[in-house]
């Protein structure tokens, strides 16, 4: 239904606007040279730091960010969006279309319909869900928040969650604010797995029960 849709506002759509050849290095040079990120490293990194510039630049960054927080939502609840904005049968062009006839109802800003339309051309469609998590990465970075995933095999209570907290922020540095994701994967059995910033904390029984298994091979 969506992608049949889309593809209607597509064909009674004009055609799309021409991209810049720059692409995403275009993006980054509208941006100006007044803002400084950390380093970003690969194609996620490099798109989300190029749109993040961009977005600040034009004073967007907010309007920006709640749009790409609809993207991501939008792709991961609806398998035939999804669909047609990554088939590769159908021409780059009608997902172009396609996809800017969305966005318009959307009512998304010239910046995310511009970075969309790069994403689209230059076939990285398969790392658009890494670039808008890059994204919400860099964001939050720069407002002084650090992301923590609390992994656990079945749901936490209201007063396990504020413990968490409690241990976590005592790892955040003056200024900074935490930001608690909470998910819930039954196959590491009991326990927790946290993963914040760059650490990596695995406390899962799945894990005590690989290392027994290491052991024991390496025995044999």
């Amino acid at each position: 239904m969506l992608r049949s849709s889309a593809i209607l506002l597509a064909r009674r759509s004009k055609a799309a606007a021409e991209l810049t050849s720059q692409g995403v290095r275009g993006l980054a040079e509208a941006a100006g040279k007044d803002i400084k990120l950390p380093p970003q490293y690969g194609i996620p990194g490099r798109y989300a730091a190029a749109l993040y510039l961009a977005a600040s630049k034009g004073n967007q960054l907010e309007k920006v960010e709640k749009e790409l927080a609809q993207i991501s939502s939008l792709m991961a609840e609806s398998k035939e969006f999804s669909s047609f904005v990554s088939d590769p049968s159908l021409p780059s062009k009608v997902r172009v279309q396609g996809l800017d006839a969305v966005l318009k109802k959307m009512g998304a800003s010239d910046i995310t319909k511009r970075f969309i339309d790069v994403v689209l051309e230059n076939n990285r469609v398969d790392e658009l869900s890494k670039i808008l998590e890059k994204f919400g990465d860099i964001a939050s970075e720069q407002k002084g928040q650090v992301k923590a995933v609390v992994t656990t095999a079945e749901g936490l209570t209201r007063a396990e969650v504020e413990q968490i907290q409690t241990g976590l922020k005592k790892m955040l540095a003056p200024g900074q604010s935490l930001v608690l994701e909470e998910k819930v994967n039954p196959s590491i059995i009991s326990g927790i797995i946290v993963d914040i910033g760059d650490k990596h904390v695995d406390m899962s029984v799945l894990s005590r029960v690989r290392k027994l298994q290491q052991i024991v091979r390496d025995a044999v």
